[in-house]
């Protein structure tokens, strides 16, 4: 474990009893509430400083969304637990411009609010949404604000994700999961093709979280996933990549404490300098955290 205290940037906590997710309906792990205490309790040894809240696909349609709403219960969250620092929300950016009045009162409201994830993975179409117009001028309206915008796609969107960020070159932006890459399928030529391109645009970021989950879930083995962590810091170096938990989607696949285990090892020739720049420094600066 590291002998500092870490922040991590991944973490999700909801409750069915206060916003609707259709998405976890039906699931054992993940139908029933998570919350911050469930967070602490599954820490086990390892020592957090401060977390940042990542939002949780509430339910949303066309005519709106539970964006404030979300907000509103994460601030209640961390008045149980300081810790959580930083909140990236969900807003309608596919409405561009009308995306503002949302954005608007985050901004004014919520301070910890430092920036949006708007889910195209799960999108009817992911293409035509991520390089519409619309939710291009959407992104870049963050800037305005001062927030950051988060990328959450999988292995088979990234050709998406390489001709998206060509049109975004100011807002920083952050890649979640890796691009979740094709572990299980053993994508590993596609993943070092797709990362060397995206690190060229120096606005981008890459977070290093939820690989377990990208592999057998059941028998991946610490060789399943080391490839790509070398890969990620070939080409974003450690700078630009930020450790993250992905709490409690991990647990599909891992532990919280077995994580931070498996990154240690794979870092082993890191110094102390650089272990604390990819499991705080760096976090606590994209974030503009200020700690």
């Amino acid at each position: 474990m590291p002998d500092f205290p870490i922040i991590d940037t991944h973490l999700h906590i909801w409750d069915p009893a206060r916003l609707d997710y259709t998405w976890i309906k039906g699931n054992v792990l993940f139908d029933r509430a998570y919350h911050v205490e469930d967070y602490a309790r599954d820490l086990g040894d390892i020592d957090v400083e401060a977390m940042v809240f990542l939002e949780c696909y509430a339910d949303f349609s066309p005519r709106g969304g539970q964006y404030i709403e979300e907000v509103l219960f994460v601030e209640n969250e961390a008045r149980r637990d300081p810790r959580i620092k930083g909140i990236v929300a969900m807003a309608p950016l596919e409405k561009g411009r009308g995306a503002e009045p949302v954005l608007a009162e985050l901004a004014e409201k919520h301070p910890t609010v430092k920036g949006i994830r708007r889910i195209v993975e799960f999108d009817d179409d992911p293409r035509s949404l991520t390089l519409s117009d619309d939710f291009i001028e959407g992104v870049n309206l963050l800037e305005k604000y001062g927030m950051h915008f988060e990328i959450n796609v999988n292995h088979t969107q990234m050709d998406i994700v390489r001709e998206f960020v060509k049109h975004v070159p100011n807002v920083p932006m952050i890649l979640d999961h890796c691009g979740k890459p094709g572990i299980l399928e053993g994508a590993l030529a596609q993943y070092r093709a797709d990362v060397a391109e995206l690190c060229r645009h120096p606005n981008l970021y890459i977070k290093l979280s939820d690989l377990p989950v990208e592999a057998d879930m059941e028998n991946w083995t610490e060789a399943d996933l080391a490839p790509y962590i070398e890969a990620t810091f070939d080409s974003f170096g450690i700078d630009r990549t930020i450790y993250a938990g992905d709490y409690p989607v991990c647990l599909q696949a891992t532990t919280l404490p077995r994580w931070v285990e498996v990154l240690d090892r794979a870092l082993e020739g890191f110094s102390r300098t650089e272990l604390r720049k990819f499991y705080r420094d760096n976090a606590n600066r994209f974030y503009r955290l200020g700690l």
